[in-house]
This record gives structure tokens, sequence and C-alpha cells, in this order.
């Protein structure tokens, strides 16, 4: 594993595009920083406001994204162009005026640099991004980037989409600023994967008071666990932009409970009722989220004026709920995968933190029983049915949502268990400056030698689903087969609840990315389809099925079955990891 090298490779093979992902993030960066300042003045350090920054910039971007696609339909894509150009000059001028102080921000660029050097070793040889969300999220940016051009929404549109935030603020770049969609997805991600863990360093600091804590959370967040990184592998973009807007909602939310000093602001209220609207659009299930969090507020609120006794039952009863909790997901099939993911890959971690909760739970009671509260009632919400038009039964939150949100309350559990870790070693060796240093040394060495011996930098195996031959077979399909080809690829079934009552196909290989890059159709099968039956044979040829597509991955389509049968199936296009073979004797 050579993370460095290829990190660096793969950030000089997309330059172009960091650049300008980079700019834009950087345009709504220095927006959200002028307007902290504006708003909070001096009550707001450096490092505060470029950590509230970090994930602040989603707001001017994703709503100027808003806007201009509006106008663009409204009027047309100049206009909606002109419109984003002068908005960006005048609010340049406006609030990208204050002087950095120097020391934060250069080492908060050159973490962030560095970080961004390691994340893209992912994209180390990635051709498209993974997993078969991915390919609709494609699907959909490109749409939008056509009702640019056309002036009104895309066909593609009319069927309904999801997740409308990322999907506008993807399209305005790409189409505005000419870069290619798929490449944008790929280095989008690793950029807002490199900048997620910065929003943390807010709240533990002003929490504990420790520049240590804040930056130890922050490496935990980073590269403590397999989450948040392992979404990139399920193709969650919307997911992933909205854990950064997760971050500034829960910021400036912990400003209003904590500082009293802006409880009769207005701006703070303002700000984050446009927080959580960006966040809303981003990704729906996010408003659950606040509402959970407002629960555990709530809760911690009453718990504190409790008396002794009564604080013990409620912290034992908590304690119990997360047993319950556990046992239950531990035994479904369904929600298994969320203990596995965090149990298999982050084991040594998960020790530390919970000696590090333990010592938290001293030191900062009331923060930790928020977060635990917090994120036990996440986990309840995973039993808790409701039925959608159209969806039918689905959760308040669902498996993967959960699975990559708990790194948030787990990392921020860490960092008040580090500095409560601190104030023991000052208390107890108040005069050996020395254990207290080794105590700081040996946490962060600890997280950043298990991300060198276990972290994985590279795409899972499971979801990297198109090769070069992939890419190769698509071009002959692109050259070779009709408009009106329909195409049969090969699917599984998806649970993400447990009340689900049938399973969501879903593509296995590449061949789910037909349809956004062709624009040809496909027609769905089960993997395990046999192809050398008369009555398939039959079934194909009555759907209209002109081809079979069948990729490099175990899960795909075999070929012996259809090569056994060359009255059947001609094998039209085949390199060892992607075959094509057309439909023939339908008679």
């Amino acid at each position: 594993m050579n993370v460095l090298p290829d990190g660096l490779s793969a950030l000089a093979e997309h330059a172009w595009v960091t650049f300008v992902i980079l700019l834009s993030i950087l345009w709504g960066f220095f927006i959200m920083r002028g307007l902290l300042y504006r708003l909070f003045g001096d009550i707001l350090t450096e490092f505060d406001t470029l950590s509230l920054s970090a994930a602040g910039w989603v707001l001017p971007v994703l709503f100027l994204s808003l806007f201009t696609f509006g106008l663009s339909l409204f009027f047309n894509a100049m206009i909606g162009g002109l419109f984003a150009a002068v908005v960006i000059l005048i609010s340049s001028f406006i609030f990208i005026r204050r002087r950095l102080d120097i020391p934060p921000s250069i080492l908060f660029a050159f973490l962030l640099f560095l970080s961004i050097i390691f994340r893209f070793a992912f994209l180390k040889d990635l051709f498209l991004p993974s997993y078969f969300d991915s390919a609709e999220h494609y699907r959909l940016i490109n749409a939008m980037t056509k009702s640019y051009q056309l002036g009104f929404l895309a066909d593609e549109l009319n069927s309904g989409f999801y997740h409308l935030g990322f999907h506008y603020l993807a399209a305005g770049i790409s189409y505005f600023l000419h870069v290619d969609i798929a490449e944008f997805m790929l280095v989008f991600g690793q950029i807002s994967l490199a900048l997620l863990p910065f929003p943390l360093f807010f709240i533990i600091k002003r929490e504990t008071d420790s520049l240590s804590a804040a930056f130890f959370t922050c490496l935990l967040a980073g590269f403590g666990y397999h989450m948040p990184a392992h979404l990139m592998n399920w193709g969650k973009y919307p997911a992933l932009l909205s854990l950064v807007c997760i971050s500034f909602v829960f910021s400036l939310a912990y400003m209003v409970y904590r500082d009293n000093s802006l409880r009769e602001r207005k701006s703070i209220w303002i700000l984050l009722s446009f927080a959580i609207l960006a966040s809303v659009l981003v990704h729906s299930r996010t408003i659950v989220l606040y509402g959970l969090m407002t629960i555990a507020a709530i809760t911690t609120l009453g718990w504190k004026h409790l008396r002794i006794p009564y604080r013990l039952f409620g912290f034992g009863a908590l304690l119990l709920l997360f047993m319950i909790e556990l046992y239950t997901i531990d035994n479904n099939p369904v929600l298994k995968t969320l203990l596995d993911g965090y149990l298999k890959n982050d084991s040594r971690i998960l020790i530390l933190i919970l000696l590090l909760t333990v010592i938290s739970i001293v030191h900062y009671t009331e923060p930790t029983l928020f977060l635990l509260a917090w994120l036990a009632l996440c986990m309840l919400c995973l039993f808790i049915p409701v039925t959608f038009p159209m969806l039918g039964v689905q959760t308040l939150l669902d498996r993967p949502f959960v699975q990559m949100f708990s790194y948030i309350p787990l990392s921020m559990l860490g960092g008040l268990g580090f500095a409560g870790l601190i104030r023991m070693t000052k208390r107890f060796f108040p005069d050996s400056h020395l254990i207290q240093r080794f105590v700081v040394f040996f946490a962060f060495g600890f997280i950043l030698l298990n991300a060198a011996l276990h972290y994985n930098f590279y795409p899972s195996n499971c979801c990297r689903l198109v090769s070069r031959d992939d890419l190769a077979v698509f071009t002959w399909m692109e050259n070779t087969l009709p408009p009106d080809a329909n195409i049969l690829i090969a699917s599984t079934g998806l649970y993400v609840t447990p009340f689900e009552t049938s399973q969501t196909p879903t593509g296995v290989d590449a061949g789910i990315w037909i349809t956004p890059l062709l624009s040809r159709r496909i027609a769905l099968a089960e993997q395990g389809i046999l192809f050398d039956q008369v009555q398939v044979h039959m079934d194909l040829c009555g759907r209209s099925i002109g081809y079979i597509y069948i990729g490099g991955l175990p899960q795909s389509f075999n070929p012996l079955l259809l090569d056994s049968r060359p009255e059947w199936y001609l094998r039209s296009f085949a390199l060892p990891s992607a075959k094509i073979y057309q439909v023939t004797g339908c008679g």
C-alpha cells in the first residue's frame, strides 16, 4: 500500500476538477467565515470560525445553485450564469475582506491538504464511482444539466427524484464550469471527506477548552472509523454532504444551548433555520435526526435537575436501552451489518472509546449523557415503522444512515474522554510534564498507528463495479448497439430496514451504468437466472430483451450457461472481465 504516492498521483490526474471544486468550496467557506464574524464578532476565535466554515460553506454554495437553477429554467442558462457571477462578485466584496489569522489558517490549510492527499488514494485507478447508487446520482445530475440546456425540466426528472440539494449543487458546478459529472462525483466525495472532521473541533474546544482534545476528536473522526469514508463505497454522495450539514447544524444548536450571550440574538436562529433547510434539501432524513437531537437535549436538561439517585437511575436506564438495542440489532439479519461494520473494522478504536467514555462520564457528565441519548434514540428509530406512499413500509432512520452517523457521537465521546484524561493526568502528576505529554502523544500515536496498519484508504472490492474491460465494452456498445436496444443486467435484492416486505432489486455489476452513460434501456434479472432453460429463453424473447451484459464480478451472470446454448445466445463482444451476448432464436 503506497497511500501517499497514490494520493499524489490521483491528485495530479484530477488536478483541474480538484481546483474547480476547491474554488467553489472556498468561496462558500470565506462567505460563511465573513458572515460569522459579522454576526458574532470577537465571540468566536479564528479556530472557531475555521471549524464552523468547514461545514457552513454548503449554505452559500447550495442556495446559489438553487437560485441559479430556477432562473435558468425561468429565463435561460445565460441569465442564470450571469446571476451567479454577480452574486459571487458582490458577496466576495462584502464578506471576503477580514484579514486571516495566519498561524491557525496555515495549520488548517496544511492539515486539509495532507488529508486530501491521503483521501485521493481512493481514486487511484477508479474509473467510475462505486456501487449502484452512484449511477442513479449520475443520472439525476446529468438530467439537471440537460435542464440547463433545454430551459425546462428534462424528461428524466418527471419520474421523480430525491435528495435535491446535492444534485442541484453538482449540476450547477458541472454545467457552468464544464466538469465531467462522474469525475466531479469522485473528486467531490474525497474533498468532502477531507473537510468533514474539522467541524467537530468547534464543539469539543468550546466544551473542554482543550486544543489537544479538539484535534484528537478530528483525528478520530477522520481516520478512526470505517465511516464516513466507507460511504464512498456505497455511492452515498448526498449522505456524505448531509454529514457536513449535520455538523454545522449541531454546532449552531450547541451555541444556542450553551452560550447565554447568544440566546437573545435572532441572527443565530435565522442562520440555524437556513442550515436546517439546507440539510433537509440535501438529505430528508436529517430532519428526524434534529428532532432526536432536540429530544436528547431536553432529556439531558431535565436529567440535570434531578436528585442524584434519580440521575443514577436515568443513566442505568439509558445503558439498559443500549444493551437491548445492540442485542436486537446483532440478532437481526438486516441490521447486523451496522454492528459488524464497526466491530470488524474498528474494534481497537471502540475499546479505546469505551475507556474514554467512562472517563467522560466522570468529567463531562452532561454532554456525555446527551451524546449517548442521541445515539440511543437514533438506533431506536431503526425499529419504528412508518408508511410512505410509493415507498411502502420504512423506518424513521434506516440502517445505512445510522451506521454513517454513529461516528459523530463516538468521536465526540472520545474527545470528551481524552480531555478528561488530560485533566486526570494533571491532577495526579501536577509536576511531571513528561507524563502529561506522554499521555497526549500515546493517544495520538495509537490512532495514527491504527490508521497506518488497519485503515482502508482504497475502494472495497465489494462495490467497485467498473473495470477497464467494462469501459471497453461500453465503447463497443455505444458504437454498435441500436439506440432502442434493451439489455439485461444482473441484480440482487436489498433490504435496509427490518420491515420491508419485498427486496429492492439493485444492479450488481457495471451494467447499472448502461442507461446513464449510453442512454440504452436496461432490464433487471436475478443473478442466478438459468439461461439454459427453455422457459427462461422464451421469457427473454417475450420481454424483447435483445442483449445480455455480464460483468467480471462474482455476483454477475454465469457466462457458462449462455455459452452452453449457442443457438440462443451469440457472444457479440467479450473481454476477460466483461461480455455482451445477443439473444437469438426468438423466431
